[in-house]
């Protein structure tokens, strides 16, 4: 404040980042703006911590990596935002995360394996034995299955928005689907 005036001198004009719908908010993070991409962040954490630990049961510290890495790529690449709406794009950079770290864990292991001779620790599983047989089985699909399991079944996005995503047809989401939830459900035991 200014003593004389007693009134606040503006110094720079302030962006209201708040209102922003999520496209307007892409684009202020594609020219680097700060509270932009904090909020973008802020609004869309859960869901993307949600679904990579979801993709890859790991420890809570690598799937905050993870998370992470999805954010920094999604600032990198804010102005190629495409899709049927922003969540839909960051689940797409997410999903690439999550491949490309699963490519390099596997290798890292290979190696570690065979200079050790060891068989590598388990990740951590929860104490609940239905909920960890049922992460082991989605575990188990190939990551084409599991990638749109995860995103339909779990998400909740749209099959055909998840079509757009992966850039496949409907109809193969839709089987992918049926795969995956019958291979769930053998892997279960369950009744087809």
């Amino acid at each position: 404040m200014s003593a004389r005036t007693g009134q606040l001198i503006q110094l720079r004009p302030v962006a209201v980042v708040d209102d922003l719908g999520d496209e307007a908010l892409a684009a202020a993070c594609a020219t680097g703006d700060r509270t932009a991409q904090a909020l973008l962040f802020e609004r869309h954490v859960d869901s993307m911590h949600r679904f990579i630990s979801r993709m890859c049961p790991l420890d809570r510290a690598a799937v905050d990596d993870l998370v992470q890495a999805t954010f920094l790529a999604a600032f990198q690449n804010a102005g190629q935002v495409r899709g049927p709406s922003l969540r839909s794009w960051l689940y797409g950079v997410a999903a690439n995360v999550v491949r490309t770290y699963i490519r390099k864990e596997v290798a890292r292991r290979r190696v570690v394996a065979a200079l050790t001779d060891e068989p590598l620790p388990a990740a951590a599983e929860p104490a609940d034995a239905d909920v960890r047989k049922l992460r082991v089985a989605i575990a188990a699909l190939s990551p084409k299955l599991r990638e749109v399991l995860v995103l339909v079944d779990l998400e909740g996005e749209r099959g055909t928005d998840v079509a757009t995503l992966l850039g496949i047809p409907d109809g193969t989401v839709w089987r992918r689907l049926s795969d995956a939830r019958q291979q769930l459900r053998a892997a279960l035991g369950a009744e087809p």
